[in-house]
């Protein structure tokens, strides 16, 4: 049997994944990063010994920035023989087995090279990732968040006992993940609205345009990296012409719902 969550936003994707996946890989820093890497539309890369995490991890992150989306080329799984295919010009996000981590580093400069099964990112150039942080507002909600999420399906259910009826069990492990992957989307979706939620004070409704230079200027001198990067991207623009077009999304009722009484 298959159970799908109804979808208050029709434009929301119905998942089909256990969106903790990632959160059992990486640290709340990583996925800090990786979320980065691609809100800013880096050449992102993926490696891991196991062809499928390559797909379900990639897929995950592609749910954490809704309601923006990636909007340039998106191979999850590249054989040996596509390897070239990482020194394209052009923003990506990729897909490798581990076997091919040091010859695709050695490929091209300025890659993010993200390794699922030992939860690091680093850059071809350097172990580090020459990336902006993201604001820390923002990154210490989200770390909150994320601690007080329970991401082991035995521990959750450890007080119940055993049951004997192997439907009753699976019911119970079905519920529990689609309760799971709301906690999950809620806490990323916050993530987004924190990130951008002033941009909204910035808009000109009647002529169409967002006054960046403004909106930079109110931001916070340690941010300002971070948000001149991404205002730059197509992410961000489509984004804006959501905004502009005063659409009603998961973002928009987060944002509402959300706002403070100097705000409103």
């Amino acid at each position: 049997m298959i159970v799908l969550p109804s979808r208050e936003d029709k434009e929301h994707p119905a998942v089909d994944l256990d969106l903790h996946l990632p959160f059992l890989c990486f640290r709340s820093k990583q996925i800090l990063q990786i979320i980065t890497g691609i809100l800013m539309e880096q050449r992102v890369v993926f490696f891991s010994a196991d062809w499928a995490r390559l797909t379900l991890v990639a897929e995950c992150f592609m749910l954490y920035i809704h309601p923006l989306h990636w909007q340039h080329p998106y191979v999850p799984i590249l054989s040996a023989q596509m390897l070239d295919f990482v020194m394209a010009p052009t923003a990506f996000l990729m897909g490798c087995h581990l076997n091919h981590f040091e010859e695709v580093a050695a490929e091209t400069d300025d890659l993010i090279l993200i390794n699922i099964d030992d939860g690091t990112v680093s850059s071809s150039c350097s172990e580090n990732v020459d990336l902006p942080d993201v604001p820390f507002a923002s990154a210490e909600c989200f770390t909150k968040r994320r601690k007080g999420l329970q991401l082991q399906y035995d521990l959750e259910v450890c007080h119940q006992g055993s049951g004997a009826d192997v439907n009753e069990m699976r019911m119970l492990r079905r519920q529990w993940q689609q309760n799971l992957n709301w906690e999950i989307q809620k806490v990323t979706l916050e993530l987004i609205v924190n990130m951008f939620r002033d941009v909204s004070g910035h808009l000109n409704y009647e002529h169409r345009v967002f006054n960046s230079e403004e909106f930079l200027k109110t931001r916070e001198l340690a941010n300002q990296p971070f948000y001149k990067k991404v205002l730059e991207t197509h992410i961000f623009h489509s984004f804006l012409k959501d905004r502009l077009n005063r659409k009603m999304d998961a973002f928009t009722r987060m944002e509402v719902n959300t706002r403070s009484e100097t705000q409103k």
